[in-house]
């Protein structure tokens, strides 16, 4: 029995001089994928229909939010779809869209694509977007999408969207 305690204290201890980080992870549904994008976020449940997922995230950097692309399979489709549903449908800037692979730290592969726009009410480029588009565990098409102004964007949130992406 003592020596079961003794193992409890040095374990709680241990866990303690580490330094565990409490966890921000936000599943999106139905696209069944999360990730952890720091403090400060406000979490908001709207009803949403597929392709949009629920939860949606607000803060002082921006907002997050999930597609479900339940039609595509391929992620290098997707993206190509997304980006020419952008263009079509935005104030795109000229030349601005990149396409970049990302891998996340669970070793789940993406492409990274981002854009500038200006927006209705603006004449000069106000938002950018960051969508981390990969696979569910169904094979699924998702996007994860990070949607800022020039002057708020965070390499930081786009460093956690990037690393802690996963499938549920």
């Amino acid at each position: 029995m003592k020596t079961t305690a003794h193992i409890l204290i040095i374990t709680g201890l241990l866990l303690l001089a580490t330094g565990c980080k409490p966890s921000h992870r936000i599943t999106f549904k139905p696209a069944n994928v999360s990730v952890d994008p720091g403090e400060g976020w406000k979490r908001l449940d709207l009803p949403a229909e597929p392709p949009v997922c629920s939860p949606r995230l607000i803060c002082k950097a921006g907002m997050i939010n999930a597609l479900y692309l339940d039609e595509f399979t391929d992620v290098k489709k997707a993206a190509d779809f997304l980006q020419s549903r952008f263009a079509s449908t935005s104030k795109v800037v000229a030349d601005s869209f990149k396409q970049e692979d990302f891998t996340t730290d669970s070793g789940l592969s993406g492409v990274h694509l981002s854009y500038t726009a200006v927006s209705k009410n603006s004449s000069t480029p106000d938002e950018r977007s960051h969508s981390f588009i990969t696979q569910n565990m169904m094979g699924k098409c998702i996007s994860v999408s990070y949607i800022t102004s020039p002057s708020d964007e965070s390499a930081a949130v786009i460093k956690a969207i990037c690393k802690t992406l996963r499938v549920e």
